[in-house]
């Protein structure tokens, strides 16, 4: 099969998300099967930094983008089995620091979808599956449906992934002029343009990114207005869990970590990188676990649980906790107050630093996810691989890759709650300190979640099937 991915971020071009990391990781796998795969990006300034003078130029061309003819230059990029068109606009995306957030999102990736588009024919290269990928695709196959519609492009079918619902690209209806779509129901949603939504009614078959998750879409507290599209076309919806690059996270060759190590030396190996976290965080020596989490500090992600309850473990001398993130003010306000007041046991950074994550996935005891909801996650994952125990609550893929320990058969390869309260996160907590005292169990779980397979394979033979049932309808 010819399979075209199409999104705004991929690893190592560009990343603000997990996103980057699925289409970074995702069309290699299928390659890796047989399949042609290529993936197209915008060429955003950081991509143009590093890789304008090792790519090609294939073509250019332009589009209308409502009075205007804007330049489409199409770049081509060899990555590893696939190959990269890069969508080049300095206008659009060239000049631009930010890869969204402008005040002309709507109309920069309206222009993308129709650049995306056009080039097949200017290249003449038809995909069999088209891969969409978030809102920022979402246009495009209404677009197939109502403008590109020469015969060349029939065949083509669509796949439209949700990688988190709460981001859907909604825009003013003053955008339209700029679109060339009918203004009608299927692009709007709330008297304003909704990419997501778009995209939700028109592509061929859904996909999201946990089994879980596309069950929680169908309920209004997860899908933030979608529920009632996704429960009509809940025949059309797949959960495949995305996978984790090994290559990428390898415990036993990271030189980002301070002792390498796996399972033939895990022992040795965690201990000597929790030394070295609680040295990088000022930490005192213990043999306490510590508690690691890498998260962007939002409500989302279950820091209210967080608060004032960690502070209850601390006081009792049963752990130690480190934190690297960024985000809402008040959260950091929090934790920066909590390093004051346990300076030996807490430490935090405030930013992002990939060598301090890979750090606390490989020092930290337990690694934390209380989240309010989680399409997938991609942290717990590392952290399995570096034999750090996730502690997750059980929504979206923290579910769907986290067996909860049992206390009486020891089976599980995490902690897991349901509710979301302080009171089921502390019974938790409290479960999760109690198997570190008991060693043997402890070393146990850390072996067993150690050999986890999280890798890309079974996600990409599934995505394999959904597509082959695609071309044969």
């Amino acid at each position: 099969m010819k399979i075209m991915f199409v999104g705004s971020e991929a690893t190592p071009f560009a990343k603000t998300g997990g996103l980057a990391d699925v289409l970074g990781s995702l069309p290699q796998a299928l390659a890796s099967l047989g399949h042609e795969v290529s993936l197209v990006l915008p060429m955003h300034r950081k991509i143009k930094d590093q890789f304008d003078e090792q790519s090609i130029l294939l073509k250019e061309f332009y589009v209308s983008v409502h009075t205007k003819e804007e330049y489409v230059g199409i770049k081509q990029y060899k990555h590893g089995n696939i190959v990269v068109y890069f969508i080049d606009n300095d206008y659009y995306f060239g000049y631009r620091e930010n890869l969204y957030g402008d005040f002309d999102d709507g109309e920069r990736y309206g222009y993308f979808s129709k650049a995306v588009l056009s080039m097949m024919k200017v290249i003449d290269y038809y995909p069999d599956i088209l891969h969409l990928n978030d809102w920022q695709t979402g246009l495009i196959p209404q677009y197939l449906k109502v403008k590109y519609i020469d015969k060349p492009y029939q065949p083509i079918k669509t796949l439209f992934t949700i990688h988190n619902i709460a981001y859907q690209g909604s825009f003013s209806k003053g955008l339209l002029v700029y679109l060339d779509l009918p203004n009608d129901n299927v692009i709007t949603y709330d008297d304003k343009v909704n990419f997501l939504k778009t995209g939700l009614v028109t592509a061929d078959k859904l996909s999201t990114v946990s089994k879980t998750y596309a069950e929680e879409l169908k309920y209004e507290y997860f899908a933030f207005g979608m529920s009632p599209i996704i429960k009509d076309r809940q025949a059309d919806l797949v959960g495949i869990m995305n996978g984790l690059d090994l290559d990428a996270f390898d415990p036993r060759k990271d030189e980002e970590i301070a002792t390498p190590f796996g399972l033939n030396n895990y022992v040795k190996g965690k201990h000597q990188n929790a030394e070295a976290l609680r040295k990088m965080f000022h930490l005192k020596p213990s043999t306490k676990p510590i508690v690691g989490m890498v998260s962007r500090l939002t409500e989302a992600k279950g820091f209210p649980l967080v608060e004032g309850l960690i502070e209850t473990f601390l006081k009792k001398g049963d752990c130690q906790f480190v934190l690297l993130g960024s985000g809402d003010a008040d959260i950091q306000a929090y934790f920066n107050h909590l390093k004051q007041m346990y300076s030996k046991d807490v430490g935090v950074y405030f930013g992002y630093s990939d060598a301090i994550a890979r750090q606390i996935y490989a020092g930290s005891t337990f690694f934390l996810m209380p989240s309010r909801f989680e399409p997938c996650g991609l942290a717990q994952l590392i952290s399995m691989r570096y034999g750090t125990l996730p502690i997750v609550r059980e929504t979206g893929g923290l579910k769907d890759s986290v067996l909860p320990f049992n206390r009486y058969t020891h089976d599980g390869t995490g902690f897991s709650f349901y509710e979301y309260t302080k009171e089921a996160l502390g019974e938790v907590l409290a479960i999760a300190f109690d198997v570190h005292r008991n060693q043997a169990a402890y070393k146990t779980l850390v072996k067993r979640v150690m050999k986890e397979d999280f890798s890309w394979n079974k996600s990409a033979e599934q995505y394999v099937k959904l597509y082959q049932n695609l071309m044969e309808e």
